[in-house]
């Protein structure tokens, strides 16, 4: 008998009907209700120990699936990090590069610099002292046409 009121309530549960006392007597045929209900009780039992248990099967995949989800986006984001890390070393490598050049061409251009600045000076005691023969020859010719 109990096997056969689970099977009802079982068939009435899955077509989305409630079992009860009056629909498992129907689908019985006949039987009395003090005879049905210690069993219909019993099966409901075992059904919200059932849905306790599923909920609790659930709540732990639904941990596994998060923790899941939760390292996949970990390892996601590690792998983008390492690759702007890559690509920036690259750039910091080059850079480094323009740098050293540029800091060799500003050397360059500063002895360059210096260079030009003795010469500059070189020149201002030439005309210095061209202005100063200069003077002298022009004074002595003066002198000489006074004479």
């Amino acid at each position: 008998m109990k096997k056969r009121i689970f099977n009802i309530c079982n068939q009435l549960a899955e077509q989305g009907t409630k079992p009860t006392l009056v629909r498992v007597r129907n689908e019985l045929g006949g039987g009395s209700f003090s005879t049905i209900n210690p069993f219909l009780r019993q099966w409901k039992e075992c059904r919200k120990m059932n849905d306790t248990q599923e909920l609790i099967d659930l709540r732990n995949e639904t941990a596994v699936i998060g923790q899941k989800v939760t390292a996949l986006m970990w390892k996601a984001v590690d792998d983008y990090c390492t690759k702007i890390k890559t690509d920036l070393q690259g750039e910091l490598i080059a850079l480094q590069t323009k740098v050293v050049k540029a800091d060799a061409t500003i050397n360059l251009l500063r002895m360059e610099l210096e260079e030009v600045h003795r010469q500059k000076a070189l020149l201002e005691r030439m005309l210095i002292v061209s202005q100063s023969i200069n003077k002298q020859s022009t004074g002595n010719l003066t002198t000489k046409n006074y004479r």
